[in-house]
């Protein structure tokens, strides 16, 4: 099967997904720009403002991202935004990078969204403005 035809889905964390988003490699050049996936299953989960999703591709766990409301979105704003949702932390596993799971996990997002934050009518994607492959998602 082409890598461009492995369905990626989206779901929100379930804990059996936590040793694998352990087990995630990142190429040390995004270490400056991303949080491992790791630095995030300490905090995130049971956050009301926030909800870290993994990111599935072939049913295997590849990738994980935050969506933040609240305090969480706004500290990104100039002013609150209460119809906005905030994804942070786009973290996909160097051996699946350039294989399009970012760009497809960004197309499944406005149905995860809307099921997750119904009230939602933006979202904003949060990136370092240094970092080449974030700007292009």
């Amino acid at each position: 099967m082409p890598d461009s035809a492995m369905a990626v889905q989206l779901c929100p964390f379930r804990p059996e997904h936590a040793a694998a988003l352990r087990a995630l490699t990142l190429p040390a050049a995004q270490a400056g720009f991303t949080t491992h996936p790791a630095g995030l299953l300490d905090s995130v989960p049971g956050d009301p403002q926030r909800q870290l999703v993994t990111i599935l591709r072939g049913g295997e766990v590849v990738g994980a991202f935050v969506l933040a409301v609240g305090e969480h979105r706004d500290r990104y704003l100039t002013a609150p935004d209460p119809d906005a949702v905030a994804l942070s932390s786009l973290s996909v596993d160097a051996a699946q990078q350039g294989r399009g799971v970012d760009t497809a996990a960004m197309r499944a997002l406005p149905g995860l969204v809307q099921a997750l934050f119904p009230q939602a009518r933006r979202m904003i994607l949060v990136v370092n403005q240094r970092n080449p492959g974030a700007r292009h998602v």
